[in-house]
């Protein structure tokens, strides 16, 4: 609730401020003691930590919804879920940390925590991505700080109290884990800039992002979404259409990577259209795409009361009768020019359809939508040529392009050898400074001590060695342990004198 007294303003404004300099004192001295774990601690306690929140993601998925009225329970179960079971457990194999050593470079590379993370929460998905970072931090010996969404700020708070409960039951610091309950822009601006933050994860709307770009602390950001899909002659239609329909409605259309437009090869567009409808979707008349329309962009401005909610509740508001278990509301767009409000990121079930002569007309729409927002994200192919998926990926500035598949699930490495993430970097296409599927990898860096080489590296590339090399620098050293301790000893001094 707003308050008219310009002092009880200001005293909210103060104390959020004051706030977030408490939350990085506190997460420096976390940040020193998580330094001192060994790696292999560090995921121990990860695993414990998610195990005692798992029982939980049903009771936060309800709250998530209720609070921010964005996406539905079910599919935020399945999301929490996954934080939960897969965080701790996909990167068992990869180092993040410790002291391994590359004999055929002749390198020894010493991993060094970054410290302080500032973690930005969004509204779509507030209490998985809190999981997600909260584990991926742990698993890397950093503390992190949230920045919540306002929208959903109740839920955000309870469930990181329950972790901080979890974290001190584990072995871990007591400021492991903090959140900014004001989260006004100013408070969140300043823990960004804030000399004590080593780097952001930002997740969220595009201002945000961008604002951790500019905090002058390293940041790994991501991009807006605005996917387009492909459906081209030689498709199975049905296994296409269900793709597509189960990708646009989960969680009501609300992640970044839902398709947002969809187009269709004229020789296939009516019987694709039919299986839409067999899937559940709406296929709309002209008229009714326009009231569509007008709802979700009244005056050209998008309207964001329509982000996350069911199919029918938007039609209904928009003047459309359609049935209370419709899964998407396709609207045909007959001639998508530049600007067309229809060809933007929708986060709802709400599919622009656009049918074209060929590949080359759905690329052209394509880059029509690019100048919206979506570089960098996700597109997605439906085709039985492998040949015309890779020329789609090729022609478009989209670093995961999905391929007879789901782009919510298989963009996350579901169904495809993507990497398994909540975070999706958009590259620099997208202003991102990362164009990969985040993971904790990201969150460690490593020392390398180079020893004498005969020829150098660009001898070992003309002898192969290189490759060799970088096959090996996934497995965990053979140095003693005595001197790894040593080692990790004095990359603990360093960051405490560092603080």
């Amino acid at each position: 609730m707003s308050s008219n007294n310009p002092i009880a303003l200001a005293d909210h404004d103060l104390a959020a401020l004051q706030e977030a300099r408490d939350l990085l004192g506190h997460a420096r001295q976390a940040a020193a003691e998580l330094a001192r774990w060994t790696p292999e601690h560090a995921k121990h306690v990860a695993k414990q930590v998610a195990a005692a929140l798992l029982p939980r993601a049903e009771f936060y998925a309800e709250w998530a919804v209720r609070e921010s009225h964005i996406g539905k329970v079910a599919d935020k179960v399945a999301k929490n879920q996954l934080a939960c079971t897969l965080t701790p457990t996909a990167w068992d194999n990869v180092a993040l940390g410790g002291v391994r050593r590359n004999d055929a470079l002749r390198i020894v590379e010493i991993g060094r925590p970054a410290g302080v993370v500032v973690g930005l929460s969004n509204s779509t998905s507030p209490v998985a991505t809190i999981l997600f970072k909260t584990i991926m931090c742990l698993m890397t010996r950093n503390a992190l700080v949230i920045s919540p969404h306002p929208v959903a700020l109740g839920c955000c708070t309870a469930v990181t109290l329950e972790l901080q409960a979890a974290i001190e039951k584990a072995g871990g610091p007591a400021h492991a884990l903090q959140i900014l309950t004001r989260p006004t822009v100013e408070a969140t601006g300043a823990l960004m800039r804030d000399a004590r933050t080593d780097v952001i994860l930002a997740t969220g709307g595009t201002p945000m992002v961008r604002a951790a770009y500019g905090s002058g602390n390293p940041a790994i950001g991501v991009g807006s979404g605005n996917v387009p899909v492909y459906v081209d002659a030689s498709a199975d239609l049905e296994a296409a259409a269900a793709q597509i329909i189960s990708a646009k409605n989960f969680d009501h259309g609300s992640p970044c990577s839902a398709p947002s437009v969809l187009m269709l090869h004229a020789s296939i567009a009516a019987p694709m259209q039919q299986a839409l409808a067999r899937q559940g979707a709406h296929v709309c008349t002209e008229q009714e795409a326009l009231k569509i329309q007008n709802h979700a962009f009244p005056g050209g401005k998008f309207n964001g009361k329509v982000v996350g909610r069911p199919a029918h509740e938007i039609a209904q508001a928009a003047g459309v009768t359609v049935p209370v278990g419709c899964e998407a509301l396709v609207c045909p767009v007959a001639h998508p020019q530049a600007g067309h409000v229809m060809l933007k990121e929708k986060l709802s079930p709400i599919l622009t359809c656009v049918v074209v002569p060929g590949i080359d007309q759905a690329i052209d729409v394509a880059r029509l939508m690019l100048q919206h927002s979506g570089a960098g994200h996700t597109s997605g192919i439906h085709s039985a040529s492998a040949e015309q998926a890779v020329f789609w990926g090729a022609a478009l500035d989209y670093y995961r392009v999905v391929v007879n598949g789901s782009t919510v699930h298989d963009s996350t490495g579901a169904n495809t050898g993507l990497p398994y993430t909540f975070t999706i970097g958009t590259g620099y296409a997208g202003k991102s400074s990362v164009d990969c599927n985040v993971g904790p990898e990201l969150l460690v860096n490593w020392k390398r001590v180079a020893f004498t080489l005969p020829g150098g590296w660009a001898g070992a590339m003309a002898s192969g060695a290189a490759s060799q090399a970088s096959a090996s620098t996934s497995q965990l050293s053979t140095l003693t342990p005595e001197l790894q301790a040593m080692v990790l000893r004095i990359v603990q001094e360093e960051l405490e004198h560092l603080r």
